[in-house]
């Protein structure tokens, strides 16, 4: 059984005073896409996922969406051929000099470990 990339029960997720998260944050470069959650469109944006917890992610995306804003956000397992789809609404809007944009999203259902784990996969 993989070794889980969750800290120990009892673990604080930051020491500094100004640091309010809840869950711990991993590092990820998954590419994913997102999309209004009322969209009919098959397809979604390019974005890509440079963080993940259990409660949310920081999405860097070629497309604006508003603060408040119900995202459908997927990332598609290549290796294991299937796709992994959370809802989220966007907390944070934040623009790069590159044009593109980073969104502070939550969860609007917290990962299961499981679902976590999925999201931290490498794709190969």
């Amino acid at each position: 059984m993989p070794e889980s990339p969750l800290p120990a029960p009892g673990a604080q997720p930051g020491t500094a005073e100004n640091d309010r998260r809840i869950w711990f944050r991993f590092p990820s470069r998954r590419a994913t896409y997102c999309q209004s959650a009322g969209s009919d469109v098959e397809s979604g944006w390019p974005a890509q996922a440079c963080d993940v917890s259990r409660g949310g992610l920081k999405l860097l995306s070629t497309r604006k969406f508003e603060r408040g804003a119900t995202l459908k956000i997927g990332s598609i397992n290549e290796s294991a051929g299937n796709s992994s789809l959370v809802m989220a609404q966007v907390r944070y809007v934040t623009p790069t000099p590159e044009g593109k944009w980073i969104l502070g999203c939550a969860f609007l259902k917290e990962l299961s470990e499981e679902e976590l784990m999925t999201w931290l996969k490498k794709q190969e």
